[in-house]
């Protein structure tokens, strides 16, 4: 038996060949994502991982004039729809626990190192054959290395900015990475947090805005206007 998850429209998603329609990147994944809170919801505000990805995109959109890119960065944790979102500093615990196991059960190093480095890579799979599915039912091509590498650069400005504008002064510092990062040029100069269904409906825009093939695949569009 595969693992597999009921979805908001019914139907069961198989997680060993997931199946993503055009249609679902509008009925599953901005619903999923619109009310999916980063940060395991420890901002005074819930903040959704929707509109974290539509900051993301204007911000592409705005500065390099990519849409393609942008596209990227609107659907870049589509997978967290199904999977939802689990923060890095709890996949770091996870991982330190791993280690704490091994070593109380006298387990060499380079075998649990091992074993955590196998775990990412299946972790990854998983996150990676459902954005596949979700590209292409966006009608983007495959991402290639450019466009993988500045998708991690918003997102790694994006998380500089949520510290800025949503949380308190850090108590300890963040990863290397994100200290030096420069916060996004927001359209609206702060992050406010949006509720559901707002996060919804602008995901949903930018998905009309970013991948008109897909809109008019889900009937979002008329033909004449994915032009």
């Amino acid at each position: 038996m595969t693992a597999w998850a009921q979805t908001i429209t019914g139907r069961a998603l198989d997680f060993a060949a997931p199946i993503v329609e055009a249609d679902h990147l509008f009925s599953e994944v901005a619903h999923g994502l619109s009310i999916i809170a980063r940060f395991a919801g420890q901002t005074a505000t819930a903040y959704s991982v929707a509109q974290h990805s539509v900051l993301m995109a204007e911000a592409c959109e705005d500065e390099i004039d990519d849409p393609l890119v942008a596209a990227y960065c609107l659907l870049h944790d589509g997978h967290e729809a199904y999977l939802g979102d689990t923060p890095s500093p709890a996949k770091a615990a996870i991982e330190a626990e791993m280690l704490s196991a091994a070593a109380e059960a006298g387990v060499p190093d380079q075998i649990v190192e091992a074993q955590i480095a196998r775990w990412r890579t299946l972790r990854r799979r998983i996150e990676q054959r459902l954005n596949t599915v979700i590209h292409r039912a966006a009608g983007l091509p495959p991402i290639d290395d450019r466009a993988r590498t500045l998708v991690k650069s918003y997102d790694v400005r994006a998380l500089k900015t949520e510290r800025r504008d949503l949380m308190t002064v850090p108590p300890r510092p963040w990863d290397p990475a994100v200290e030096p990062a420069q916060p996004l040029a927001l359209r609206q100069g702060r992050i406010r947090p949006w509720p559901a269904g707002v996060a919804a409906e602008r995901f949903i825009l930018a998905l009309n805005r970013l991948c008109p093939n897909a809109a008019l695949a889900a009937g979002r569009l008329a033909e004449g206007d994915a032009a």
